[in-house]
């Protein structure tokens, strides 16, 4: 059925004269549909504001080759609007004072079509030109045409009665017109200068003449703006590893694990000469965390059997023939650091007893945990010692627990006797 020409629009379809279509009226606001043989459309004076994406689908049945917004109230473009206007060899944009630069070198940019031959964008009350107005043209790519195809095909562009601004930030499009091959309409008698005010009607020709003291980028700035940007992202790396260290030593921690193992080193079995798997070391204060935490997690979900002196060791016997006993009978020893480890004495001299376990089997028989932190005045000699002679875990809240857990389990199984994978 032949699409009829809607009652604000004047459809000329008659074979002696242009087959056009031309609305007006502020009572349309959108564009409508149009007869099949109608390849030129005006929209001038509407209430066009807003083309979306689909904007122009009612144009895309027809072989649409110009087409002209003129004095509409257009605010804004989408910027894939111009798609699929396959056909369209010329677009005119006169006189649309609320629509910014920026929108348009976006939508058309985008245009998807080998045709175009000219492009008017006159009055439209653009002040500046984008630096890069006219390289998208070149550079941006879509699925089937490159966009540097619509300006090698480009004849003409009329960019007349702009107001500009004449400033050095647009002499690149003087060189930019020396370069190209496009047609500059009415240049240079209709391209003046409106600011600032001392160059107001001032044509653009004859600015960019006399404006040989425009300084020249500095290759310096250029250095300067690349090592601050350098500074910034590495402040920002630091900054991050300086929060997540501990579950980036875990992640390192695992990888030299899993690395190890590739490489052939497989666990010796001498776990099971030991009644004890660990012997844990840990003050009264901790002991809520102990038990209810990690004897659940060790025992309970890996099957290990750990000596804890509240529940194992034998009443009668005095604690420090207990201790030997035990950690005899434990293949690794587990201490549990924390602020009120360090202040007891009792946990102190334990700490010189397992010493002697490190100094025989050396520093993987350890399983250093840092509960808590431990406060610089609490810090002693015995301590530092201790965390200079193995490697430790900290326990995290939130996120890194996992990894926490598997790295303890696999420091735990780890044969004695390997080099030392630990990096925490």
């Amino acid at each position: 059925m032949q699409k009829e020409c809607h009652k604000n629009c004047k459809c000329t379809i008659r074979p002696s004269k242009k087959r056009e279509a031309v609305c007006t009226g502020r009572d349309l606001h959108y564009i409508p549909q149009f007869p099949d043989k109608i390849i030129s459309v005006i929209m001038s004076g509407t209430n066009l504001t807003y083309i979306d994406k689909n904007g122009f689908q009612n144009l895309i049945y027809i072989r649409l080759k110009e087409l002209t917004l003129d004095n509409n109230l257009i605010t804004f473009i989408h910027e894939h609007a111009f798609v699929n206007l396959k056909f369209l060899d010329s677009l005119r944009i006169f006189q649309e004072t609320n629509l910014d630069v920026n929108v348009i070198k976006a939508s058309v940019g985008k245009m998807k079509t080998r045709n175009l031959r000219s492009l008017y964008f006159q009055n439209n009350n653009w002040l500046f030109l984008p630096v890069d107005m006219f390289s998208s043209f070149s550079y941006s790519e879509i699925r089937t045409v490159r966009i540097k195809d619509i300006l090698r095909s480009l004849k003409n562009l009329d960019l007349s009665y702009n107001s500009f601004v004449c400033t050095c930030d647009q002499l690149w499009f003087t060189e930019w017109i020396k370069t190209n091959k496009v047609k500059l309409l009415s240049y240079p008698s209709f391209y003046k200068c409106r600011s600032p005010p001392a160059l107001d009607g001032t044509l653009f020709q004859k600015y960019v003449n006399s404006s040989k003291d425009c300084p020249p980028w500095n290759p310096i700035y250029t250095t300067v703006i690349i090592l601050l940007l350098s500074a910034t992202v590495l402040a920002v790396i630091f900054a991050i590893i300086m929060k997540c260290q501990t579950n980036i030593k875990n992640y390192l921690y695992l990888w030299r694990i899993n690395h190890n193992r590739r490489k052939g080193y497989l666990p010796l079995q001498d776990a099971d000469d030991f009644e004890y798997h660990a012997f844990v070391v840990y003050c009264d204060a901790d002991r809520l965390w102990v038990h209810q935490k990690f004897l659940k997690k060790l025992e309970q979900d890996e099957g290990m059997k750990l000596c804890i002196h509240h529940r194992d060791f034998e009443i009668g016997e005095s604690i420090t023939a207990n201790i030997n006993n035990y950690l005899e009978k434990s293949w690794k020893v587990v201490v549990i650091l924390s602020n009120d480890f360090a202040k007891s004495e009792w946990c102190q001299w334990e700490v010189d007893v397992v010493q002697e376990r490190r100094r025989r089997h050396g520093r993987d028989v350890f399983l250093l945990i840092m509960l808590k932190n431990i406060d610089s005045k609490h810090m002693t000699n015995q301590l530092r010692a201790l965390l200079d002679s193995a490697s430790s875990l900290k326990y995290p809240v939130g996120v890194g627990e996992e990894l926490f857990w598997t790295a303890a389990v696999e420091t735990l199984r780890k044969p004695l006797g390997h080099p030392p994978t630990a990096l925490l």
